[in-house]
């Protein structure tokens, strides 16, 4: 009985959270014209239904407490629309009962143009920069001939999600359990580094929703920072490539790290990443 009336409660915080954020919000500020007789202080639900994507019964029943579940991505729809602040938006998705998703960088505040600089004279070597939590921050032309981190919003530019949820990581790499657990075992000994930054366990608890193979071998608590071993990567176009990765950290720049992935010359890796950005448009 205690815990219905909980959830009750729950539900009707999360309902007037979304009114108040509705109503502070002018139509002008998302591109509609203020009409004159309008009652409503802010969007209209109608409003908020159409420019979040789902069906305006639905979002009613959603200011009005009804047991029903918004997914993560109507969340961050919401917290877009409605300009929440990162405090806002993790007050959102705990009244929701989500994980908060990781809070993307800042785009472009943390790698300098001379370190993009370094990347791009690496070319055709594939690397990328990172920060301390796995998020992809820069990327040369021949790495996003692997992974096209373009296609993906700042926030999923995250190595460990990407191994654990991206289809493509798991169908190119040879040997995708052992780096993926490699990775987890090391990603595991930095998270236990940063216990206070909650960032960590917002991107924990989302993979355990997602990922299967992360809920199994989370709890395992493996730590450790192997060598880096060799990783074969079957590309549909080139056949076969064998990389030796290197991790360099940068001393002016303790926050971040360069994932570099040499060429092994024995499986002729480098004549074909040639030919990869040869064919691959400009």
């Amino acid at each position: 009985m205690q815990r219905d009336a909980t959830e009750h409660t729950r539900r009707m915080d999360l309902a007037s959270f979304l009114r108040a954020r509705r109503e502070r919000l002018p139509p002008e500020e998302v591109g509609l014209p203020r009409r004159a007789r309008r009652r409503t202080p802010g969007l209209r639900r109608e409003e908020v239904a159409e420019l979040i994507g789902v069906g305006v019964t639905w979002y009613t029943w959603l200011e009005q407490g009804r047991p029903i579940q918004a997914s993560t991505d109507v969340l961050e729809n919401l917290a877009r629309l409605f300009r929440l602040d990162s405090d806002e938006r993790a007050h959102l998705f705990q009244l929701a009962h989500r994980s908060v998703p990781p809070t993307p960088p800042a785009p472009g505040e943390v790698v300098r143009p001379v370190l993009r600089e370094v990347l791009a004279a690496l070319e055709p070597v594939p690397a990328h920069i990172r920060d301390r939590r796995w998020n992809v921050l820069a990327w040369n032309r021949a790495e996003s001939l692997l992974v096209d981190w373009h296609a993906h919003r700042p926030d999923e530019r995250n190595i460990v999600w990407h191994h654990f949820t991206n289809p493509t990581f798991r169908r190119i790499m040879v040997n995708w359990e052992r780096e993926a657990r490699g990775m987890l075992a090391e990603f595991r000994l930095e998270s236990g580094q940063h216990a206070e930054d909650s960032w960590f366990a917002s991107l924990i608890g989302q993979l355990r929703e997602t990922s299967a193979e992360f809920r199994l071998w989370w709890p395992l608590h493996e730590v450790r920072r192997e060598r880096e071993l060799p990783i074969e990567i079957r590309h549909p176009d080139v056949g076969c490539l064998l990389f030796q990765p290197v991790t360099v950290a940068f001393t002016t720049e303790p926050r971040l790290l360069m994932r570099i992935l040499m060429p092994v010359s024995e499986a002729d890796t480098a004549a074909r990443l040639q030919v990869l950005m040869e064919r691959a448009p400009l």
